[in-house]
Parts: structure tokens; sequence; C-alpha cells
């Protein structure tokens, strides 16, 4: 099944419909992977966004000029807005990590999509990647400004709880209670749950179901002929059929049988 540790956070139909889409895994500093796409004139401009738990900053660039978005985990399928004649450079973090520009918390960018001004993250950084023939090259200019940004990873207890509460729920496969969190870190639940939140901008709880839905995506691509559906759900940590066939269509729009049916055309590896 899948692993539960090193899970990468998936947008599906962001890759079933978009055109000439790339991407490139970073799994270094906090950053999950470096995508790159088209929305040709006249194309499809409306894509669904699915929860991940993640944050994005995404360039949108033509010949005129470039637009700067950040935007956090959606709360449930949502739909994800592109403008037609553009190419898109987008960097997805990995749960828990991200560089808000000053000023912005992370509870204004969660279920929204923030257009920002292309300096708040230096005079050179868009303009650069603007100008940068491939995804490649866009992604190696990023990583070095984030790497120049990037202070060491802070050791106070917030953070220090926020790293093992996460590191549990991925382990746990989502599947573990903030009372029990609380006894393991020796802290009150309250504290345990407002540590979580001021790093995530969402509870353990809204996380957890995340997760577990991430868990399903990623397990109905590589098992997509191989598992049942009932199966699939108690593997990745639901009570059930029905309790999982809830949070998927909430989060997905649909059921995991015709997600699975879009998806049995293509490689899975493709997708993740």
């Amino acid at each position: 099944m899948t692993n539960q540790n090193n899970i990468t956070p998936v947008q599906p139909y962001l890759i079933l419909n978009a055109d000439n889409y790339q991407r490139i895994h970073a799994g270094d500093l906090g950053i999950s992977q470096f995508y790159e796409f088209k929305v040709e004139n006249g194309g499809l401009k409306e894509f669904q966004a699915v929860p991940d738990g993640s944050i994005d900053i995404v360039f949108g660039i033509n010949e005129e000029n470039v637009r700067v978005y950040i935007g956090g985990t959606v709360l449930k399928v949502k739909q994800w807005d592109f403008e037609e004649g553009r190419t898109y450079f987008g960097v997805r973090f990995e749960p828990g990590r991200c560089i808000l520009p000053h000023g912005l918390s992370i509870r204004e960018v969660v279920n929204a999509d923030l257009e920002i001004d292309k300096k708040e993250y230096g005079d050179c950084l868009v303009e650069n990647i603007a100008q940068s023939r491939d995804i490649l090259q866009r992604s190696q200019i990023f990583m070095r400004y984030y790497q120049q940004m990037q202070q060491q990873e802070s050791q106070d207890t917030v953070h220090t709880i926020e790293r093992y509460v996460r590191k549990r729920i991925y382990e746990s496969c989502g599947n573990i209670t903030v009372k029990e969190l609380s006894k393991e870190t020796g802290y009150s639940e309250c504290y345990v749950r407002r540590s979580f939140e001021q790093i995530h901008g969402i509870s353990p709880k809204v996380f957890e179901r995340f997760v577990r839905f991430q868990y399903m995506l990623n397990s109905i691509g590589q098992y997509a002929n191989e598992a049942r559906m009932e199966e699939l759900a108690v593997a990745c940590g639901y009570y059930d059929q029905s309790h999982m066939m809830k949070d998927f269509k909430s989060f997905a729009g649909t059921t995991p049988e015709l997600y699975r049916g879009m998806i049995s055309v293509m490689d899975w590896k493709k997708i993740v």
C-alpha cells in the first residue's frame, strides 16, 4: 500500500485537464514539487482543486505581464480558475511549509487564491522566472531564491509540537486523536491543537481527513484494478466504505468508482 510517511500531495484534475503539464519533484527544504502547464486561448480555463494540506505559489506568465498568486489548501473540491493565454509555473510546498509574504497569515490563504504584488518576493525573482525558457530553469531560479530565504528550522515549542503531530498523523494514516497526541507530547489538548493551527491554518482533525483522502487518491491510482474499494477504504484509515464515500464525494466532487474510471487510462506515475 501507499507509504504513509512519504506521500506526495496530489492535484489530479489539474494534471488530467491542463495542456502540456510538466512536473519536477523537489522533496527538499519543504518543497514538494514544481509544475508547469499552459492554458491555450479558447481552451479549458477552469480546473478543480482538492484538499491536500499544502500551499502553492503560482506564476501566470504571458508576453504582457506576470501575475502571482498564493493559495492554501481548499476545504472541499473547488473551482481553480486560470486565465487563458498564460503559462503557469507553480511551486507546491509540503504541508506545514511555505514562505508567506509579509503581513499575510496562514489562515488568510486557507481556501483562498490571493493575487499578490510581484515584488513581494523581491525585485528580480518574478522577472527571472518569466524570462526563463522552461520548467527546469524556473525551478532552479526559485530554489536558489528559496535557499537564500530559508532560515534554520525553528526549534521552538510550537514548531516542535507541529512536526511531531504531523509525523504521527502520517504514521497513523490520519487516525490519531488530539487526546492521544496530548498524552504523547505532555501538552494540553488545547495547546496541541492551537500549535498545529498556528502553522497550518486548520485543525489536526481537518488535516487528518485530508491525509486519509490523499492516501485514498494515491491508493486508487496504484491499485486501480487490484483491490476492492472496501479494502482500500480500511487500508487508508477509514472506519468503513460509507465513511470513505462521504469524505471522497465532498473532497473530490465525484465517487471513487467514477474517479477510478477517469484515471484508468493514465499512467499513475504521471499523476503523482
